[in-house]
């Protein structure tokens, strides 16, 4: 019955501590699904989830020596994470990111097992094994392997990849950096082509105006499409504030550094732009789709265009330089890791006593005296 025993705790504690890796990597899975507006929460319920699996993890590789019981445990929870991340949208990952999978799964199985070993020798050979200092002592080789994982798991899910591997950044990204960088771009480059909710049609009589080159052709002198200066009031009375009443050679780039003329200026061509002319417009959209090696239907904004515009110019890019770009936020998240882990050890290790206690009251465990017969050398 005792025999029965010793073998059911090992079993139960070890498929409980799986079960806590399964719900690590689901939630692993969530995050990496990059779902707006729930990110912040995954990644906080991930990191929970992730502490609470280790903390039991550690305890477990400390108080299991049933080295069955480990091997079994050990590759189920290192290469569960397959089952979550070796499909992708529905379609199988790529050959490369099954590969580096793999081999980190691998390193893991190898980790968990060599991190129990060490530990199980270290309780049958210390006069007074003490548990806790043992796990802060092997906890950081773990967490060197969980780093790894996590940044090869974010190399290969990045927010920048679509599901067959290109870059891919998707239009609420610009938006959000045109929202931050936009205000500060418009000091050096103060024209008005940051709004990514104008349509392609406003884009053009605006460029045709400022004299922007994007929709000029081949030996073409542009011609604006408006007359802006005469037709808008609010410009017109803007500038006679200013003292200037010749509007006939008036240049609007002298003024677009003012917010207050600009935003008028915008509102002007918005509500002018469908009375442009038809033939021109598309003329020098055509000629806008050449320039800019895109398909540019006039139902689209400009968001949509910068968007197409920027995945086609970063996936002209060798691949090679493109999985660089990848990688160096990996390296990046990995050293992060690597840091934060190193200071959570010290936090891992005190749960791990909390356990250890709880474990012991529930007599879980036990310590028992052990008598040894010690040998030494003498001349």
């Amino acid at each position: 019955m005792k025999l029965k025993t010793k073998t059911i705790k090992p079993i139960c504690f070890s498929f409980f501590c799986f079960l806590l890796s399964v719900l690590s990597w689901y939630l692993l899975k969530r995050l990496f699904l990059w779902q707006e507006g729930r990110v912040i929460f995954d990644l906080l319920y991930t990191f929970i989830s992730f502490c609470i699996f280790f903390t039991f993890l550690m305890v477990c590789l400390a108080l299991v020596d049933n080295r069955k019981v480990v091997l079994v445990f050990s590759f189920f929870t290192a290469f569960s994470f397959l089952i979550f991340f070796l499909r992708k949208q529905e379609l199988w990952v790529s050959a490369p990111a099954i590969i580096s999978y793999v081999v980190v799964a691998c390193i893991l199985f190898g980790g968990i097992n060599l991190t129990n070993k060490n530990l199980a020798y270290e309780r049958k050979n210390s006069i007074v094994f003490h548990p806790v200092k043992a796990i802060l002592k092997a906890g950081p080789v773990i967490l060197i392997i969980f780093a790894i994982l996590f940044s090869t798991l974010f190399y290969f899910n990045s927010p920048l990849l679509d599901s067959y591997g290109n870059i891919q950044i998707k239009e609420e990204y610009i938006k959000k950096s045109a929202n931050t960088f936009g205000k500060a771009a418009i000091k050096f480059f103060p024209l008005p082509i940051y709004d990514l909710e104008m349509s392609v049609n406003e884009f053009i009589v605006i460029s045709t105006i400022t004299g922007l080159p994007f929709v000029k052709g081949e030996e073409e002198e542009i011609k604006p499409l408006i007359n802006i200066g005469k037709s808008s009031e609010a410009i017109i009375n803007y500038l006679k504030d200013k003292g200037i009443y010749n509007l006939e050679e008036i240049n609007m780039m002298e003024h677009m550094r003012d917010d207050e003329f600009r935003e008028l200026f915008v509102d002007e061509v918005k509500r002018l732009a469908p009375t442009a002319n038809p033939y021109l417009i598309n003329k020098y959209r055509k000629n806008l789709s050449k320039n800019w090696g895109l398909k540019i239907s006039s139902q689209e904004t400009m968001g949509e265009v910068y968007t197409r515009l920027l995945n086609n110019k970063i996936n002209e890019i060798p691949e090679n330089i493109r999985n660089l770009i990848l990688i160096i936020p990996a390296f990046i998240l990995f050293g992060i890791l690597e840091f934060t882990f190193l200071i959570l050890n010290m936090i891992f290790a005190f749960f791990s006593w909390a356990l250890l206690i709880i474990l012991y009251k529930a007599n879980f465990y036990h310590y028992r005296k052990v008598q040894v017969e010690k040998q030494e050398i003498e001349l």
